[in-house]
């Protein structure tokens, strides 16, 4: 061998060794292999979890509100349908759900909002506001799984301008499974 084949090898030697010492300061070698091997104990201070409660339902049923329910209107006795005799009209415009499940059951949360405008005949007070919803089935029944009439309170000065309200209802169950529809509005009877 001749002295400048010697060189190069010795040089290929040198830098081929400086970069195995340089992957092993990098966290490369033995360390890998270590850590990447599954432990042979089971740790008994890790609790079991269940990500199934996790999981947000493929289901939540759709938001329908019963035609001629969105709005309701209050006068004074005697004075029907007089725009004078008007003490106030509450209107409901916003409606919205989330869905979760829980077991062979879905959770709802709904929310649902709207306004109310005094009339020329308001003198200031609280007006209860009665809404009601219901789970029905979407067959040609209509089965009712879920009714309620909830009363929300809405205080209002004399000459006051419009106040928002809002519903939020939590914990609502159905089961986890299509067919069935939320139907709301005023319920005046």
């Amino acid at each position: 061998m001749d002295f400048l084949s010697t060189v190069k090898t010795v040089s290929l030697v040198a830098v081929l060794g400086l970069g195995l010492t340089a992957c092993g300061m990098m966290g490369g070698g033995d360390e890998l292999e270590t850590t990447a091997q599954a432990p042979t104990k089971k740790n008994e201070n890790v609790p079991d979890v269940d990500f199934s409660v996790f999981n947000v339902s493929s289901f939540c049923p759709r938001l329908e509100p019963l035609n001629g329910t969105t709005i309701i209107r209050s006068y004074q006795r005697g004075k029907q349908d007089d725009p004078k005799g008007l003490r106030y009209q509450a209107t409901l415009v916003k409606w919205a759900r989330t869905c979760s499940d829980a077991q062979a059951q879905a959770s709802m949360k709904l929310g649902l909002a709207g306004r109310v405008t005094p009339g020329p005949a308001w003198k200031g007070g609280e007006v209860i506001l009665p809404i009601r919803v219901a789970i029905v089935t979407t067959d040609e029944d209509e089965k009712t799984v879920y009714s309620n009439l909830f009363k929300v309170p809405v205080t209002l000065g004399e000459g006051s301008p419009s106040e928002g309200w809002a519903l939020v209802e939590e914990g609502i169950t159905l089961p986890d499974e299509p067919g069935y529809k939320v139907i709301f509005g005023f319920d005046e009877r």
